[in-house]
């Protein structure tokens, strides 16, 4: 539990910032989050209004009303509403644990990741944040292939599949994935974690702390050493800084390469960024670093493919 409100506005800030990077510009808000945040920012209770005086009784006829006007009786003080408490905001109930080291026996490419599958089945740290039946997320595809795609940190629905990039940010990756002509059989994805980030209320989805990636990037990097690939694409803010760091943003980093290691790495918005911008300008942006992914793997680009979403 996280009992100070600087911290959990800092964890808000923190993902707000995210989904600017990623070119989020409205987000929709319940009226019992808003509530929460008012008393996380300290705003004050409304005061009680005070109580209403009573009517006076029928005036007394001339005869016998008094000579002197009585004095009025001091008004009631208003008594101020005590400000709510201010709620508990739940990211993780113990700290993460340091990062695992370890070292994969060499061999055949199954035989390795089947090992690493054993040795994160088998953290502790990780078997606190499943619940049965998960497992860990691992990724999924060739491992022979040509280019990895690293997303996000799993969402429930991804939890439910066992596998990264369900649902509809998958279904839009294997349509950008089939206009590039890039076979899904060349491709691994992969998750930049192996568990789901609690997250900080019961709405919605949070990031993942700088802790919870440190800890998680060991076993993103094993699984990127044993694919092997051409090229690592990483979607979206969380995969990047990552790999890479928080710096440059990956507004600032996307359409350039990076080096991860000795292997080339490109990131791109993720495609959740398309589906809360669907416009034509940001399918145009993250489909000129997917023209720079065909071709660094060496496949022939069409003039009719380099023209998709251009500005006519």
């Amino acid at each position: 539990m996280i009992d100070d409100p600087a911290e959990a506005l800092d964890i808000l800030l923190e993902e707000l910032k995210r989904q600017k990077a990623a070119g989020v510009r409205r987000v929709s808000i319940t009226a019992d989050s808003l509530t929460a945040l008012k008393a996380l920012a300290g705003t004050p209770a409304a005061q009680a209004a005070p109580t209403p005086a009573k009517p006076s009784a029928a005036p007394a006829p001339a005869s016998i009303r008094p000579a002197v006007t009585p004095t009025p009786a001091p008004a009631r003080p208003v008594t101020p509403v005590a400000a709510a408490p201010k709620p508990a905001v739940v990211v993780s109930a113990a700290p993460i644990s340091d990062a695992p080291i370890f070292t994969l026996a060499a061999g055949p490419k199954a035989e390795r990741l089947q090992a690493l599958r054993q040795l994160i089945d088998a953290c502790a740290e990780t078997k606190k944040h499943l619940s049965a039946p998960q497992r860990p997320l691992l990724g999924h595809g060739s491992l022979d292939a040509k280019v990895v795609f690293v997303g996000e940190a799993p969402t429930i629905v991804e939890m439910e599949a066992g596998q990264a990039f369900a649902g509809e940010s998958g279904e839009l990756l294997q349509k950008i994935l089939s206009a590039a002509a890039i076979n899904p059989a060349d491709c691994y994805f992969v998750p930049v974690m192996v568990w789901r980030p609690e997250p900080p209320t019961q709405y919605g989805k949070r990031p993942p702390t700088a802790r919870e990636i440190a800890f998680n990037l060991p076993y993103l990097r094993a699984q990127i050493d044993v694919v092997a690939p051409r090229a690592v694409v990483a979607l979206g803010a969380q995969a990047f800084e990552a790999l890479h760091g928080r710096t440059p943003s990956i507004t600032q980093a996307r359409g350039q390469w990076f080096d991860l290691g000795g292997v080339p790495l490109l990131p791109t918005f993720h495609p959740n960024y398309l589906l809360h911008t669907p416009s034509a300008s940001a399918k145009r942006t993250v489909w000129e670093d997917f023209l720079l992914l065909m071709e660094k793997l060496g496949l022939p680009i069409s003039e009719k493919q380099r023209a998709f979403f251009a500005t006519k």
